[in-house]
């Protein structure tokens, strides 16, 4: 055991939290900068703000008015994807900048292993191990002084926008349970004969307590007929045939494309409680009880503490040794497949746990504590496959622990949580003992293990708490004490109710004792039904004698069998039994239980309403049953106390009829509802403004770290913090904060009050700087409402379309033609529905998809617009993105060359990228109707700017237009090129313009002088004369649309329309 002292007891942060805040006169100035209160930035379905800027009909890094820019050589074509070093190199040089690497590089020398080996990766999206800032921030030649040049002429916005910079194209970048039949026999018992044994005639019993008997003995017999469960894998991992996507998700929400667990597809189904990131999730009560005693993947809670490591099969290993050495004899690496395919028995068990803090959300409304909520959703049930500890520590040579001395079993996973490595220990020989089954387990319901719930590698205690289960778990080790990292001290334990914080006078002590640790689970139950905020209907005669089934679950710990559910319908005077339910072959070694159990008991609808609260208890094998109050304690672990769920009489506000409504202790997630009020003093804390610096929406959007400036701030309940100074110590990591930083969202203050205690609260409180003004708060209020009404509408529209607004579907690249040196046309094929039919994209004219690929601190976003399918005819489960490749050049003014381009250039068959949408504002209807930015258009005469792969959305429009014989819509295209090898589709858009030249002409502007002397163009740039000469002039019914690279918009095309008598947002727009 460790020597403790009051000296080497460990501080509550390993990292000092101190905050900073910058002089007075920088917050006086942003005060005096009087912004807008404009959140039309703020969209969520185009996210532009969030996720990359593009002033208004701007695309690409080609700029063909921009004559430092160079081909690339021929060194650059797919031949060699990487000339300018070896690929084996690339972080040896990022690092020494002797040469500059481009996104080529790094994903020539990364292996897509999911690709290679399916089985051991199922939805979790390929990674970059690089970030797009490392590639974009290196230095080589000129970069300096470009940049001195850039700063001594116009000054740039405060998103640090680079020109050429990339290659955007547009703007807007049950299992089902079954019910048990059971119907109470009616039969008069006959009695009055005498026994032929000459015993007393037996106590009569009435017909329910006849009934309960009989399934009472009917519980018995099936308890009786157990056999030991020999854990016998069910066959090998699965792939992802066609059950896959009942247990697990498919889809990436767009929360997490500005995370480092952008890769990671997490259900919409999971409440998320701390935010966007790190991820801790459950999902809502009913949905967990109605999809089985085998909780589906997808579905089973999340407890993060950081990012999700972006581990690999193929490469990662298990370290196994001990400190001091000699207490194993045998220290070894360990592979997966020497684990998993070894010489090893697998074992496969249906397991049952759940977060220490499960139910931390009633324990909240007595008195906050300091940690977030969880209802009672918290824990969840799968089959786990995986290896004894005790055979691999056995193979790596464990010495045998002395009688006298005490060893401990180690565990770190490979996340980096803000105060240190996520590690813990148990006893040795808990763990050696073969009827406790400590595992190392690998896989999760038939397949390889979840990215967020430990892949590829994780350990599982039966029986104990979650956090004592490491996740990503990279090495195990043996001491002869227990583990001192920051997370085994200072979390999942249970101190006296004294110790309120852990600036406490005798909180170091407390959290060091070992008998305040959480190990093994408690005894718990849950009612599940009646579900919170259900309502049963009273309007038919006869409707109070019906039969209510109350259900629930019910689990303990240590493998100790729940021996009894009982419930009250009068607040506890009273107990009626509740029979159980078993998941298939529960016990293990003959006397243990790993797995939850369901309950039911049915009740009269009369007696719910006369009821004034249900109350269900649970009793174990030492006919210990569960507490009846709730005990506080600060971290608000291990809430078992009577699970209460009060009904009221109402009146149904959709029939107007009589109802009985049910109300749980605390609603679902983070929700707000309940019958627990939480203390007035944290009910509200107030909006006092007085003598606070108002700032504006504008100017505190400008604070949103971009470009890795040490500058954030949020706000909360309408104030504005500060919170720069947190990033480098907040216990979330910085990524919690940065999804914030600078947006205009009420969705921080809901998920802060869920988090944060006392202590967050006095250090929230130093931040503070100001307050939001009142337009801002009036327009973030209304936005917020408009935001969800939208989202929904479009959900709604787009119900069974494989593209979404809010979640990035897979698609498949399944073929790559090249059309030039430097121009790829690429075939993506979408996940195909579940009756087996071709997966519909379903993109209105106009509009983009916006892809997705994941480098390590988060998702890489751009828009694009498929050139096929435009019409809903041409739909065949695949589109087509026409993308030209920013090669890397060794002089040109961005040697990286284009981030998504190059990706995309370097990807093989059968790799994914992600694709969401429909993004942009614009969509043409037809026959002249344009909506734009939710608003009506008509123009009979359309004039097209466009300038290199912006030419995109115009091919739409001109595809649409000119295949519909009855839409009359004449259509003018001037296309900006730097030479004639750069027209994109140009064979297709002549045929149009020689079949129909009255609804269609076109004319080229090219930099430089074609070969093809007979080629009828304008050598030079776009201006006022070129468009005067080929477009319809300004009148009514006549509108101009642009895309193209920013100087060609900003410099060549809107100049000369103002002087032509167009007006920006009533007759000119950008894609």
């Amino acid at each position: 055991m460790p020597n403790w002292t009051k000296e080497t007891l460990l501080p509550p942060w390993p990292k000092r939290h101190d905050v900073q805040l910058s002089p007075s006169k920088r917050y006086d100035n942003a005060e005096n900068a009087d912004g807008l209160n404009n959140l039309d930035r703020h969209r969520p379905l185009g996210v532009v703000d969030q996720y990359g800027d593009r002033r208004a009909g701007t695309s690409g890094i080609y700029d063909p008015n921009n004559v430092t820019h160079k081909r690339p050589s021929k060194d650059h074509e797919r031949s060699d994807l990487s000339p300018m070093a070896s690929s084996g190199d690339w972080r040896e040089r990022l690092e020494g900048g002797d040469a500059v690497v481009s996104v080529r590089d790094v994903k020539k020398a990364s292996p897509n292993y999911k690709v290679l080996h399916p089985t051991n990766h199922a939805f979790a999206r390929y990674v970059l191990p690089v970030a797009e800032s490392e590639i974009k921030e290196q230095d080589w030649p000129g970069k300096k002084d470009a940049k001195e040049k850039k700063e001594k002429g116009s000054k740039k916005n405060r998103d640090g926008e680079k020109v050429n910079e990339d290659d955007e194209e547009t703007e807007d970048d049950k299992q089902t349970e079954d019910k048990e039949n059971e119907k109470a026999e009616d039969e008069e018992h006959q009695g009055g004969e005498e026994n032929s044994d000459g015993q007393d005639d037996p106590i009569k019993m009435t017909n329910d307590e006849k009934s309960i008997a009989e399934r009472v003995i009917e519980e018995m017999h099936i308890i009786e007929s157990f056999k030991n469960n020999t854990a016998e894998p069910n066959g090998g991992l699965g792939r992802l045939d066609e059950d896959a996507l009942q247990q697990l998700e498919s889809r990436l929400s767009i929360d997490d494309q500005s995370t480092p667990d952008s890769w990671v597809p997490r259900s919409s189904k999971l409440l998320r409680l701390t935010g966007k990131h790190p991820v801790n999730a459950e999902p809502h009560l009913t949905e967990l009880y109605d999809a089985g005693m085998i909780t589906p993947t997808k579905l089973h809670y999340v407890r993060s503490h950081a990012a999700v490591p972006q581990l690999s099969w193929e490469t990662h290993t298990l370290s196994v040794f001990s400190e001091p050495p000699g207490l194993i004899s045998k220290p070894k690496e360990w592979s997966m497949d020497e684990l998993a395919s070894g010489d090893f028995r697998i074992i496969e068990l249906p397991l049952t746990f759940g977060c220490d803090g499960n139910r931390r959300k009633e324990v909240n409304m007595v008195k906050k504590t300091a940690a977030f909520n969880w209802s009672g959703a918290g824990m969840s049930t799968c089959i786990w496959r995986g290896i004894l500890i005790r055979d691999v520590l056995l193979a790596c040579g464990l010495q045998d622990q002395p009688d006298h001395e005490r060893w401990y079993l180690n565990f770190e996973g490979a996340d980096e949580p803000s105060e240190g490595p996520y590690a813990t220990s148990i006893p040795l020989m808990y763990a050696m003992s073969m009827s406790n089954d400590v595992m190392l387990v690998f896989g999760q319901n038939g397949r390889v293990l979840h990215p967020d719930h430990g892949y590829p590698l994780r350990s599982i205690i039966p029986g104990f708490v979650g956090g004592r289960h490491v996740k990503w778990l990279k090495k195990i080790w043996v001491t002869k004490e227990p583990n001192r990292s920051h997370y085994h001290i200072w979390d999942n334990r249970v101190v006296p109710s004294f110790i309120d914080s852990r600036e406490h006078p005798l909180a170091d002590v407390f959290f060091h004792l070992e008998s305040t640790a959480c190990y093994e689970q408690c005894l718990q139950s849950v009612i599940v039904k009646p579900a919170h905020d259900e309502r049963v209907a009273l309007a038919e005669k006869g409707s109070l004698d019906n039969t209510y089934r109350v259900e629930g679950y019910a689990f303990n710990g240590g493998g100790d069998r729940v021996d009894r559910v009982e419930l009250s319908m009068d607040g506890g005077k009273t107990w009626r039994y509740c029979f159980r339910r078993f998941v298939d072959s529960p016990l293990r070694h003959g006397e243990k239980y790993w797995a939850w159990i369901f309950w039911h008991c049915e009740v009269k609808v009369q007696e719910l309403a006369g009821s004034p609260e249900l109350v269900v208890r649970a009793q174990d094998s030492r006919k210990n049953y569960q507490p009846e109050h709730i005990v506080w304690n600060m971290m608000g672990m291990m809430n078992n106390a009577w699970y209460r769920v009060r009904p009221r009489m109402m009146q149904d506000p959709d029939t107007s009829l009589p109802a009985i409504q049910f109300q749980h202790p605390v609603a679902p997630g983070n929700g707000e509802g309940g019958w627990m009020e939480p203390p007035k003093d944290q009910q509200s804390e107030g909006n006092d403004k007085s003598d606070l610096k108002t700032f504006s929406l504008e100017e505190i959007a400008k604070h949103n770290n971009k470009a890795g400036e040490d500058d954030a701030w949020i706000i909360l309940d309408n104030k504005v913090y500060d919170v720069t100074s947190v990033l480098s110590w907040h216990p979330g990591g910085a990524n919690a904060i940065l999804s914030y930083a600078g947006k205009a969202t009420v969705d921080v203050t809901n998920e802060y009050k869920g988090i944060h205690d006392s202590y967050a609260n006095s250090k929230k409180d130093e931040c503070l700087i100001g307050a939001l003004s009142e337009e801002g708060v009036k327009a973030m209020k209304e936005d917020a409402g408009r935001a969800a009404k939208e989202l929904a509408k479009v959900k709604a529209e787009r119900k069974g379309i494989a593209l979404q607004p809010d979640l990035f579907t897979q698609a498949k690249l399944v073929k790559r033609k090249e059309v030039s040196a430097d121009t790829r046309l690429y075939t993506f094929m979408l996940p195909r529905e579940n009756d087996g039919s071709p997966g519909v994209l379903g993109l209105p004219v106009g509009r983009h998809v916006q892809i997705s690929v994941h480098f390590k601190d988060q998702a890489v976003m751009r828009s694009y617009t498929p050139t096929r399918p435009v019409l809903p005819k041409e739909e065949d489960g695949t589109f087509d993105l026409l993308v030209k490749t920013y090669m890397p050049t060794d002089d040109g003014p961005f040697p990286p060359g284009g981030t998504i381009s190059n990706y995309l250039d370097c990807m093989e068959l059968d790799e994914e990228i992600d694709v969401r949408g429909p993004t942009g504002g614009i969509t043409y209807k037809g026959h002249g109707e344009f909506d734009i930015e939710g608003k009506p258009y008509h123009f009979d005469k359309i004039n097209l700017v466009a300038g290199g792969s912006g030419l995109t959305p115009h091919w739409q429009l001109i595809h649409a237009i000119l295949s519909d014989s009855s839409d009359e819509t004449k259509v003018s295209l001037l296309d900006s090129n730097k030479s004639l090898e750069d027209i994109l589709l140009k064979d297709e858009l002549q045929k149009y313009a020689d079949e129909d030249p009255d609804r269609f002409k076109i004319w080229h502007v090219l930099s430089s002088e074609p070969e093809d002397k007979g080629f009828k163009c304008t050598v030079g740039h776009l201006d006022k004369g070129v468009m005067e000469e080929h477009f319809y002039l300004a009148d009514k019914g006549v509108g101009t649309f642009l895309c193209g690279p920013p100087g060609l918009i900003e410099k060549g095309a809107l100049p000369g329309l103002k002087e032509l008598g167009f007006k920006d947002g009533e007759t000119v727009f950008g894609f």
